[in-house]
Order: C-alpha cells, then sequence, then structure tokens
C-alpha cells in the first residue's frame, strides 16, 4: 500500500534572485533520499501547453538512488523552487523527444560537464590555475560528472541525431576518427542501454537502477495516425517496483493499461479534457473497469480537466506535486 503525504519544506515565498527578477521558493531543500522506501514525487502534473501546471515529469526516490524521469523546458524552474538543481541528477530515464520531456536535456548534458569540475574540485592551495585546469579537464573527460542515461539502445542514436546534437556535437574539436571531429552523446552522458525483454505483447525493456526496478514498455503516442505500437514513433510508459503503473504520453489503449496495470498498487494515466490529438480523452478513460478507476490518478492534464469532478466518475484524483509524495510500504 501507498501513503499520500505532504512534506514540510517551510514556507513557500517570494524569492529576489536579481535587481526585478523573482521567483517563489521553499525554506528547506526537497529530499532526494528516503529510509529505503519507494517515493514517487511528481514535480508537475500539466500537459505540454497548461498555463496552470508545471510539465508532467518525476522523481522517484529509493534509499540513496534518486531517478528523475524526464527533464522538460520548464522543470529545471520547478526545481529550483526546491533548491533542486541539474547537478542533483545522477539517474535520467527519458520517454520520449517532446519538450515538455526533454527540454531542459542540454542543459543538464552542458553544466555538468563545464560547471560540474569547477563545482566540486576545489584548488588546492598549492596548485597552479594551470595544473588545477589540467587536473580537472581530464576528471571530466574521464566521465566523472557524467550522469547516467537509461534508454534503449537505438533511441540513444535517435535522441541524438534529431534533438540534441545541434546544440552540443560542437562545443569543443575532439578527436573520433572521423571526418567531422563531432562530440557525441557519450561525452556528456554514461549511456546505460536497457535490456529487451520479450513475452510483453509491445517492446519492452527492463533495467534495475539503485535497486528500482524500471519497466519501460511503446506507447502509440505520435503520429495521430498511428494505429498500433510499432507505427508510432519511440515514446514509452513504465511499471516501477511492479508497484506503480505510468502510461507515459498515449492515446487510450485499454489493453496495455490493463496488461501492464492490473496489478499495480497505484496507476497514472495521461488525460485531456478534449477529444483527438495524441493523448487520452478523459471521456475513453471513464470507460475502464471501476477497479483500474478506482486506485488511478490522472496527470498530463489539459487545463480543462480542474473543471471535471473526477472522484464522483470513480477516480481516485487528480496526481498531486510535491511537496505531495506517494510513499510505498516496504
Amino acid at each position: 500500500m501507498f501513503e499520500r503525504k505532504v512534506l514540510d519544506l517551510g514556507d513557500y515565498q517570494p524569492h529576489l534572485v536579481a535587481p526585478g527578477v523573482g521567483t517563489w521558493k521553499y525554506q528547506k531543500k526537497l529530499p532526494l533520499t528516503t529510509n529505503g522506501k519507494l517515493r514517487f514525487i511528481a514535480l508537475g502534473n500539466g500537459a505540454a501547453f497548461s498555463t496552470k501546471m508545471f510539465q508532467s515529469n518525476f522523481i522517484v526516490v529509493k534509499g540513496q538512488t534518486a531517478l528523475f524521469i524526464d527533464l522538460g523546458t520548464k522543470t529545471t524552474l520547478k526545481m529550483a523552487e526546491f533548491g533542486l538543481s541539474v547537478h542533483d541528477i545522477k539517474h535520467l530515464l527519458l520517454t520520449h523527444s517532446h519538450a515538455d520531456h526533454i527540454g531542459s536535456v542540454e542543459e543538464l548534458a552542458l553544466k555538468r560537464r563545464y560547471q560540474a569540475m569547477f563545482m566540486e574540485e576545489k584548488k588546492g592551495d598549492d596548485e597552479s590555475f594551470p595544473e588545477y585546469m589540467k587536473r580537472t579537464t581530464a576528471l571530466r573527460n574521464s566521465g566523472k560528472y557524467r550522469p547516467k542515461l537509461y534508454l534503449p539502445h537505438f533511441y540513444a542514436q535517435v535522441l541524438w541525431d534529431m534533438s540534441l546534437r545541434g546544440g552540443l556535437a560542437f562545443g569543443e574539436e575532439v578527436e573520433l576518427n572521423g571526418p567531422k571531429g563531432e562530440m557525441n552523446i557519450g561525452h556528456f552522458f554514461d549511456v546505460k542501454n536497457m535490456e529487451k525483454v520479450d513475452g510483453f505483447g509491445v517492446d519492452s525493456w527492463i533495467e534495475n537502477i539503485g535497486g528500482i526496478k524500471i519497466q519501460i514498455f511503446v506507447t502509440k503516442h505520435i503520429p495521430d495516425t498511428a494505429q498500433i505500437v510499432t507505427d508510432a514513433f519511440h515514446s514509452v510508459g513504465m511499471v516501477i517496483d511492479d508497484r506503480i503503473y505510468i502510461s507515459g504520453d498515449t492515446r487510450f489503449s485499454p489493453e496495455i493499461t490493463e496488461r501492464f496495470g492490473a496489478n499495480c498498487e497505484l496507476l497514472l494515466h495521461d488525460c485531456q479534457d478534449f477529444p483527438g490529438g495524441v493523448h487520452a480523452f478523459y471521456n475513453e478513460l471513464q470507460t475502464l473497469p471501476a477497479e483500474l478507476k478506482a486506485k488511478m490518478l490522472l496527470y498530463h492534464l489539459s487545463d480543462g480537466m480542474f473543471n471535471r469532478n473526477v472522484a464522483e466518475d470513480g477516480f481516485l484524483g487528480l496526481l498531486e506535486p510535491a511537496p505531495t509524495v506517494y510513499d510505498f510500504d516496504l
């Protein structure tokens, strides 16, 4: 079973970060460890273009491991409210290539390669600046500061070629035994190719990340003409520790929800309040079996979802973002 709780992070108050520039901030940093329990945290619960909610990116914490799931364009702003930055990200899993899920990945890559060395390696009192630069650059090139990035092998190349290459490949001249001498994804991330598994009816991969079992599966998200998942561009949902089902961005696919979510304690499902497009329509979700809806929180919400009384329709509710967290029994 799980417990919904609201963490005491002190007051949420305006914070002046520069003359004429302000933000909101909690007094205490959002903790990224637990006593061994599984904790689920939403940094937002909104759809890509919501004007009322932050983007639906998550943190899964278990013991000393904090796994970030997606890193959208607005997510680092929300992280800052909790005293977090990209330097807190040691493990990252990406579900697909839309900007509300990968828009801040370039920031993560650049700051960890070029800023982390000065934050984490202090210059020795007897160390000259050239010696200091030589030492820290060697550590940077060794991969010491690279976050671990979890995704299927083929998607690593797609992500790089179609989304990240333009902003990252030309920061340095590196010797790659090729005609262009470009950098590649491995200069910025410790890429972990997830293990493909069979027997689930759709492509699926599994990885144990610091004691957190993650199984991802492909979804029918884009394009809107794709009738089956094999015709769709790469996008995934997941099951966490066999306890939490996350639909990922997807059109209504009741067979996938039942196949992967039926035995989970908590289900999270993508939802919009209008038909069409590439997300699940609320009226479609209402047709799911009552036992699934009773343990389902809706997320990736269009703004109009606030006009729906989802509890009256049999759902557990709407996913609540941090400082609300969902803690699971050991």
